[in-house]
């Protein structure tokens, strides 16, 4: 079920809304959770009904898994403890290289031999990769004491609470749990949750039906004729470009619609994203994007690697195996594994750049007079190069996309549209001209550089157990009109126009 479905707004959110309202206030948190849990497994079956017991084998597996590593640490046996963890991540990993890679790696060894591979490509479970990570973090967790309550409604509800299933952020489970006690949790208490929640899922289906959508219709065309071709010059680019817009504009917006869609029950989630595309360099974008797929794995991954701890040529193999498995994570293919490779050498090279500044003074003090709009240009630049790989379906297609983007072409210009009615002005907006692409790519870019971002426009602390500080009367009515206008224009697009995936529904 999709967050931007007339379905999802009109029958499924108001439904489990109003009976987790009942439940809580007739019989309780406990018998609400479970109604919750209930719903949530509702709306994960919906998509595929099939991997649904793919979904609860694993989730009770991991379960049994936790509970013997916290019996094993209460009875002082760390090396049981740590052998259950280990085993527990096998699993994990070998579930998910199982669905995942299994057809990438047949297809390249029969293809050192010529032949095709035994099998069909595996549709992947929804939510595979995201539920893996959340239940390899709560394995390390239980191993490092950070579980305090292990029963199985708050692990059901932990991994599988609907607004962060398919598409995160990652929760941890400790900050997740600690919210379910209903004395320490002001939100359940307070209108302004169910108020700000509304306001981050208008605006978030804004993002989705209007700018993340609006932005496909400019890159999915081009990046589809890359398959065989190599596309023009101008038209790389702005494929290019609104690509970088359209995965922006839809991973924010599924993060903000879950955040929001969390307040409305009384939960916090974490902040996913803070306008990556202001960002001063890579090591900025990253601390920006997807933030909390940056925290678990800095946590999980390069610190167990070692991190920093055994001086700088260990540093630096450590962040580049982190980011080219970041790669290896978002998707099978080649075209991932060099995304990673890319990133992680970038930050090799940004890292290297601030060690260099470090020991000269003078260098120092000249970097520091350039001026900020060149630094975001820069990596702005780079990272939406490092897109074509991520959106390319091989290399064979990046290698046509790079080639498009490197070769001369004619000139662009801004598009003049009918401006005599509103309906007109819509009928131009609709309409795939390139001409037109310009002016969304445009549109997009002022909103991503100049606005604020919904963090900050709606004030939110991600902090649990904080209550939500209620805005001035004169905010809360602007940020109403502004959220009904957005809603109102997000559901008349949604009318005319069939609800899409989220892109990271497909990772």
């Amino acid at each position: 079920m999709l967050f931007n479905s007339f379905a999802f707004l009109f029958l499924f959110l108001p439904l489990t809304l109003a009976i987790w309202m009942l439940c809580k206030r007739q019989w309780g948190l406990r018998p609400a959770l479970g109604w919750l849990v209930l719903a949530s497994l509702v709306f994960y079956a919906v998509w595929d009904v099939r991997y649904l017991a793919v979904l609860l084998s694993s989730i009770s597996i991991n379960f049994w898994l936790g509970g013997r590593i916290l019996k094993a640490r209460q009875q002082a046996l760390d090396l049981h403890a740590a052998r259950w963890m280990k085993a527990g991540i096998g699993f994990n990993l070998l579930v998910l290289g199982g669905f995942k890679y299994t057809y990438f790696l047949l297809a390249n060894l029969f293809a050192a031999f010529h032949a095709a591979p035994p099998i069909d490509p595996i549709v992947l479970p929804l939510a595979i990769s995201f539920v893996t990570f959340q239940k390899i973090a709560y394995l390390v967790d239980c191993r490092r004491g950070d579980v305090q309550r292990h029963n199985a409604l708050d692990y059901l509800f932990f991994v599988s609470f609907f607004p962060q299933l398919i598409a995160g952020p990652i929760v941890h489970h400790k900050p997740l749990i600690a919210q379910t006690r209903a004395d320490d949790n002001p939100l359940f208490r307070q209108k302004e949750a169910l108020i700000t929640g509304a306001c981050f899922l208008a605006l978030g289906l804004f993002k989705k039906t209007i700018l993340a959508d609006s932005m496909a219709r400019y890159a999915s065309p081009v990046f589809e004729l890359a398959r065989q071709a190599i596309p023009g010059g101008e038209a790389a680019w702005q494929a290019m470009l609104a690509y970088t817009l359209q995965l922006y504009f839809d991973f924010s917006a599924y993060s903000d619609m879950a955040i929001g869609l969390a307040l409305m029950f009384g939960f916090k989630l974490p902040v996913n994203f803070f306008s990556p595309y202001k960002a001063t360099s890579i090591i900025d974008f990253w601390r920006r994007w997807h933030m909390t797929l940056s925290s678990f794995l800095r946590d999980y991954l390069y610190i167990p690697l070692g991190g920093n701890r055994h001086g700088q040529f260990m540093r630096y193999r450590n962040l580049w195996l982190t980011m080219l498995l970041a790669g290896v994570w978002h998707g099978a293919g080649w075209n991932f594994f060099l995304w990673g490779a890319l990133h992680g050498s970038a930050l090799l090279i940004n890292h290297f750049w601030h060690h260099v500044l470090e020991s000269s003074p003078t260098l120092t003090k000249l970097w520091g007079k350039l001026p900020k709009t060149i630094a975001v240009a820069v990596t702005f630049i780079l990272v939406a190069f490092a897109w074509v790989l991520f959106r390319s379906t091989d290399m064979t297609s990046a290698a046509h996309m790079y080639a498009a983007l490197l070769q001369p072409d004619s000139g662009t210009y801004l598009p003049a549209l009918p401006w005599q009615n509103l309906a007109q002005v819509v009928e131009g907006l609709l309409s795939t001209s390139p001409d037109v692409g310009w002016l969304w790519i445009g549109i997009g870019m002022a909103v991503v550089w100049f606005l604020p971002n919904t963090t900050e426009l709606l004030n939110y602390d991600p902090s649990p157990n904080i209550a939500i500080t209620p805005l001035s009367e004169k905010r809360q009515i602007a940020l109403g009109i502004i959220a009904g206008t957005c809603l109102w224009f997000a559901l008349k697009w949604m009318a005319v126009r069939p609800a899409t995936e989220f892109l990271y529904f497909n990772f």
